[in-house]
């Protein structure tokens, strides 16, 4: 496996905690594509999550599909038109706007959701097995109130 950190010349880089938060993340979500492979779902990419972790029931545009992962329309709308190609979404026109079309998933792409949704129980628990349950809620509201104080200071 390769190491997502990049070395500094020959040594190990400093993982700030915004990395070590990204890296986090990117361990429990690589162990999702490789479960929907399993359920069937081999035509899948890692990056396709950026779709499918984005994507409103009621339909999302893609520039707002954009904007939520922090990618370029340009690249959002590569990844939708894939998905729309294999079945997992669809556009419709946007019933609010006349120029704007909706992204929504397909049957097919509701059963991907439905099937990733249920690796998070297990991914949960081996958390608890790890830290426990008192640590995990206290890293829940951690995390929260990270959130709440960083995402209210953009801009500042």
């Amino acid at each position: 496996m390769s190491r997502s950190v990049p070395g500094l010349s020959g040594r190990e880089r400093p993982r700030n905690l915004a990395v070590a938060l990204r890296e986090a993340f990117t361990a429990l979500n690589d162990l999702v594509i490789p479960h929907l492979v399993r359920e069937g779902f081999s035509d899948l990419r890692p990056a396709h999550a950026a779709v499918f972790q984005y994507l409103d029931d009621t339909g999302t545009t893609v520039s707002s599909l954009a904007q939520r992962a922090h990618m370029t329309k340009q690249a959002m709308a590569e990844l939708v038109v894939h998905l729309e190609q294999t079945g997992y979404v669809a556009r419709t026109p946007d019933p609010t706007d006349r120029r704007a079309k909706l992204v929504l998933p397909t049957h097919r792409g509701r059963r991907v959701l439905a099937a990733a949704q249920v690796l998070v129980p297990e991914l949960e628990g081996r958390v608890v097995a790890l830290i426990g349950q008192d640590r995990l809620r206290q890293l829940r509201a951690d995390l929260d109130a990270i959130q709440t104080e960083f995402a209210a200071r953009v801009g500042d």
